[in-house]
């Protein structure tokens, strides 16, 4: 097996694990076959997005995977393909549709928190409410039942006011 041949079928198993989008919004995909970086991980594989190299793809350190502050200067090109003409255009248009939709899909998962939070803040007062107007409304019950009972009273003063008036009885 000559090294493009080999170089081909490692493009083609890159191809089939990775997705269009992720190919599209640059994320890098490691595997064992990557090359070892001046840091001792496997190298990212990601694809230049550049005027002059669009869609053309490149291996990166890799310790970025793992901890960004032992990030080295490792690069090394995958592969020989470069697009020209309108693929080259077609590549740029398509990442940067891609990078606007990841970016309106994050602006709606905000919004989606921010909602969450608003509808949260609003159930927590909704509650505050709640046990506010329930003691409220145990107030009025009370002030209700007690009107009640002086009103009946007084009827019961007032009736026998009427019999001592009117001669049913005579002491009230």
């Amino acid at each position: 097996m000559t090294t493009t041949d080999f170089i081909i079928t490692v493009f083609n198993v890159y191809s089939s694990v990775m997705s269009l989008p992720d190919i599209a919004l640059n994320k890098g995909y490691v595997c064992n076959l990557n090359p070892l970086c001046k840091c001792g991980y496997h190298a990212v594989l990601l694809t230049a997005y550049t005027e002059d190299n669009v869609g053309k793809r490149f291996f990166s350190c890799g310790s970025s995977e793992v901890d960004i502050s032992k990030k080295c200067n490792f690069f090394m090109w995958f592969g020989d393909v470069e697009l020209i003409g309108w693929a080259k255009q077609l590549v740029l248009h398509l990442r940067t549709t891609c990078v606007e939709y990841e970016s309106k899909l994050m602006a709606a998962n905000n919004e989606v928190v921010t909602q969450k939070e608003t509808l949260k803040s609003m159930s927590e007062e909704l509650g505050k409410t709640r046990v506010e107007l329930d003691l409220l409304l145990k107030e009025k019950k009370q002030s209700v039942e007690f009107i009640r009972s002086e009103m009946t009273k007084l009827s019961r003063g007032m009736y026998d006011v009427w019999n001592v008036i009117t001669g049913k009885r005579k002491e009230i």
